[in-house]
């Protein structure tokens, strides 16, 4: 294919191969490599000089800050990379459907129709999804259901940025890129990840009828922009809460409130490397079009219910005192109950207590946390999630 060529070759040389074979995409075998690579058969890499001369279009499958040099136009599959250049206003020249994951084929059909999207919530980190759904389905430890994850080969040897919600996020902002025709630096969205994660909640959620699922989402309307990736607890009837074990999901809303709803397999090999063709055929059948990213500076939360778990030493009157600091704070607490299942506890003497929110912001649940654990030394909360009905 002339005018592209490879930065670089993922670790799995021999899997891509045989992916191009598969996807009758042969002629991506001889366009050339980077000379700093050591390339298998039939691949040819070429000296710097000779390759930038005859590359036009970067093949680019993960950040390297070996290179000084970069052709005019790049295609990655490293997310990153491509935020870090659309924050530096090279949207024309950058090319991301490798980045998102498998839901690329439905960002174009929302493209496609024109739908004017206002919100979306997204499962698209396969990984962390797995993890949810094997500790709830198996009754496990994170760490059990991250070793799975692994025995399974769906969770690398450091999943890392799937369980801190970096991979969440950073799809997140490159679907929002697609859908709101906006780019967010990645330090605007509030993020919180599932590392900390105890069996206690998932056994509790199951015990009310949710899912914890990691959720990004996002919702442009009357110019402002709000988003945040984090641990949601949802109705088991809810879509989004049905996800397959390693698989992905996008719900979106319109205008209008019209929803759609796309389901597909988890990020693997072969949808990396088609969204790589995809972006690819795009720029060789000169099909790219001008691209305008507006650059967002400041990032809204959003405003919902939660769920809080403490424990609790002398019940009823430290019950008294954190019911006084959300009632001064002006925080509506709508339930209050005992788990009839058995949780781990922090002392013989501390009792489980959860909480259900009205709506809510974040800042000010922030606060009244911090007061709490400032000025309440009988209580500790255990943990808190945004709860869905």
């Amino acid at each position: 294919m002339i005018g592209a060529g490879f930065l670089n070759l993922p670790p799995w040389q021999g899997r891509l191969q045989q992916t191009l074979n598969e996807l009758n995409r042969n002629d991506l075998l001889r366009i050339p490599v980077l000379g700093t690579e050591n390339v298998e058969h039939p691949w040819v890499a070429l000296e710097p000089e000779d390759f930038f001369s005859a590359v036009s279009t970067g093949i680019l499958f993960n950040d390297d800050y070996r290179l000084k040099r970069l052709p005019e136009k790049i295609i990655t599959a490293d997310a990153e990379v491509a935020i870090r250049r659309l924050l530096a206003g090279k949207t024309d020249n950058t090319f991301f459907k490798g980045c998102i994951g498998s839901s690329y084929p439905f960002l174009k059909m929302l493209a496609d129709d024109k739908k004017n999207i206002s919100r979306f919530y997204v499962q698209n980190d396969a990984v962390a999804g797995y993890i949810l759904a094997q500790m709830e389905s198996e009754s496990c430890s994170l760490d059990k259901a991250i070793a799975s994850a692994q025995w399974e080969k769906i969770a690398s040897s450091n999943p890392s940025p799937n369980l801190h919600g970096i991979v969440t996020r950073n799809r997140l902002i490159l679907q929002m890129a697609e859908i709101f025709g906006c780019i967010v630096a990645p330090e605007k969205v509030a993020t919180t990840g599932i590392s900390s994660l105890s069996l206690d909640d998932v056994k509790i959620a199951d015990f009310m009828g949710f899912s914890i699922r990691l959720l990004g989402m996002a919702e442009s309307i009357g110019g402002a922009i709000r988003a945040s990736v984090e641990p949601c607890m949802l109705p088991r009837q809810y879509f989004l809460a049905q996800a397959r074990k390693g698989s992905e999901i996008f719900y979106a809303v319109s205008d209008k409130e019209q929803a759609q709803i796309y389901s597909c397999p988890g990020t693997s090999c072969e949808t990396l490397v088609k969204g790589i063709i995809a972006d690819l055929d795009q720029v060789s059948n000169e099909r790219a079009t001008e691209r305008q990213l507006k650059i967002v500076s400041e990032v809204e939360t959003f405003s919902d219910r939660y769920y809080l778990r403490f424990s609790l030493v002398n019940l009823t009157s430290t019950m008294a005192q954190i019911l006084n600091l959300f009632s001064a704070a002006g925080i509506e607490v709508e339930e209050i109950f005992q788990p009839e299942i058995e949780v781990s506890r922090e002392t013989e003497s501390s009792r489980t207590v959860v909480f259900q929110t009205a709506k809510t912001e974040p800042a000010k649940l922030s606060s009244v946390i911090g007061r709490i654990e400032e000025q309440i030394k009988l209580a500790t909360v255990v943990s808190c999630f945004k709860l869905f009905r």
